[in-house]
């Protein structure tokens, strides 16, 4: 499906460059790390997150609010937590958590687009009673991630985002602290093939594809 492919254009050319002229390690010398923003919380004595399974959930006022494509966020998101050990509830089978995906950027004008932020923030729930829908029971962990300067569309900044929001989901940052972190990273680049590839089966399947839920 090369329409999916072309969401990430700035990451595939970097991708076949690194490829194409033989470069290996050296192709690294030309790429600038970027800044992330990171603020995480995470309920007292909480532990890491892993082995259990999630649903996705988004605010209404989220997805109305921004030109962004939900399902190519949700893949990221969806790659990101499977690599730490999570796994999305199948249909109709209660999850271990909730996970309230927001999203957004900031498109204004009047703001220098060097200082235009993007982010990204997953907030976990609970879901004690085995509830189909998403309850507001205790929140577990929140994970806020940020970058400024994207050019072009979200989607282009996604697994980058949710490969830095799933690796400090858990954690307890106490301030917003920054990393240092490269669009080429194998991590990141894991990121996004996952996710073009959980596009492209459930475009080619026949079956109708989970939906991501949306909250109030």
């Amino acid at each position: 499906m090369n329409h999916l492919r072309r969401l990430f254009p700035l990451l595939t050319w970097r991708i076949v460059v690194g490829a194409g002229v033989g470069l290996g390690g050296c192709t690294d010398l030309f790429i600038a790390k970027q800044t992330v923003l990171v603020d995480s919380i995470s309920a007292p004595g909480m532990a890491k997150p892993t082995g259990q399974s999630y649903r996705l959930v988004a605010r209404k006022s989220v997805v109305t609010g921004q030109t962004a494509q939900l399902p190519v966020i949700a893949a990221c998101v969806n790659s990101a937590l499977t690599m730490i050990g999570l796994y999305e509830a199948p249909p109709k089978v209660p999850s271990d958590l909730f996970i309230e995906v927001t999203y957004g950027m900031d498109t204004s004008s009047r703001i220098d687009p060097a200082t235009r932020e993007s982010f990204l923030q997953l907030s976990a729930r609970a879901n004690h009673g085995r509830a189909l829908e998403p309850t507001r029971e205790e929140e577990l962990w929140d994970v806020r991630v940020a970058i400024a300067g994207v050019a072009g569309r979200l989607e282009t900044a996604m697994p980058l985002l949710s490969q830095v929001a799933a690796t400090y989901a858990g954690t307890d940052t106490h301030v917003e602290t920054t990393v240092q972190m490269k669009p080429n990273a194998p991590a990141v680049v894991a990121v996004r093939e996952n996710a073009i590839k959980i596009l492209e089966t459930k475009s080619d399947s026949s079956a109708p594809p989970q939906a991501v839920g949306v909250t109030k």
